[in-house]
């Protein structure tokens, strides 16, 4: 008995998938399409899916298998609906943002980036600060508020910091990068974190001007990963939706390492049949 289906990615409602391509468990894959669009799926088996290295493998391997074979929408990894019928009706519900979305980025990638300080700035502007005789004799009250204005004037200076990190990365990476997505939000660790959606062939090139800023910034390490699926970029609905599908559209990557490693000879491994199935518009 099934638990529901698996969902890996949504392609065009003609693309084939490849025989020698296997799901997770080594599942059958099968295409449920509706409109212009299908998602390729495979039945989930009656335990449940398990958070393990083979399964996240497995699921990148099925969507790096299918954007060999044209333009792909990665689904987050986790995701399942309880059977054919609900995952056309959640597909038809935002079919053509979809494909808007495939258009856009079913031939893009994206990478990665965290830049880590080795020392966070501090604000040390303190010439209208009181002697220490005067803070001596402070109040608790005010011994708070000057350790609220301390903490502010902190905050303040990481995240200017962090502003002109990433400032720095967009005039290296400059036109080579279509689009960004950019966390600030820095810790006495963090300063940036950001993803960028490339053409493929373009990601030499960015790791190029990021070694760039590397040898300017050693103040800095920067890390790169990927490059992955456009995970990041698909578009998201409000928050509060509950139809799976549109909570499926998310990062991947959080759960992979930057080399997969044996990756790659379990995509080559994987075999199985493939079925189709079509939902009437």
């Amino acid at each position: 008995m099934s638990a529901g289906w698996y969902l890996y990615a949504i392609v065009a409602g003609d693309t084939e998938v490849p025989s020698d391509l296997t799901g997770i468990e080594d599942a059958e894959l099968s295409t449920v399409a509706w409109g212009s669009l299908a998602v390729v799926a495979s039945p989930l088996a009656s335990s449940g899916l398990r958070l393990t290295t083979e399964n996240v493998l497995r699921h990148a391997a099925v969507v790096e298998g299918m954007r060999q074979h044209g333009p792909t929408l990665p689904v987050r990894f986790g995701t399942v609906v309880a059977d054919a019928e609900t995952l056309a009706r959640a597909l038809a519900e935002r079919h053509d943002k979809l494909v808007a979305d495939l258009a856009r980025l079913g031939d893009k990638a994206e990478f990665g980036l965290t830049a880590l300080w080795d020392r966070p700035p501090v604000d040390d502007g303190r010439s209208d600060w009181p002697g220490d005789d005067e803070r001596a004799g402070d109040g608790p009250g005010t011994r708070y508020l000057r350790a609220r204005l301390a903490r502010s004037r902190r905050d303040a200076a990481r995240q200017e910091a962090a502003r002109s990190i990433t400032r720095e990365l967009d005039a290296a990476l400059g036109s080579r990068v279509l689009d960004r997505r950019c966390s600030i939000a820095p810790t006495d660790r963090l300063a940036v974190r950001a993803t960028f959606l490339i053409e493929p062939t373009r990601f030499d090139a960015c790791r190029q001007a990021i070694a760039e800023v590397r040898r300017r910034r050693p103040d800095l390490r920067v890390l790169v990963s990927g490059p992955w699926p456009p995970y990041s970029f698909v578009s998201r609905d409000q928050p509060g939706e509950r139809d799976p599908l549109r909570q499926s559209l998310m990062d991947i990557s959080r759960w992979l390492a930057p080399s997969t490693g044996d990756g790659h000879d379990q995509r080559s491994a994987a075999t199985g049949r493939v079925r189709r199935w079509s939902i009437p518009t």
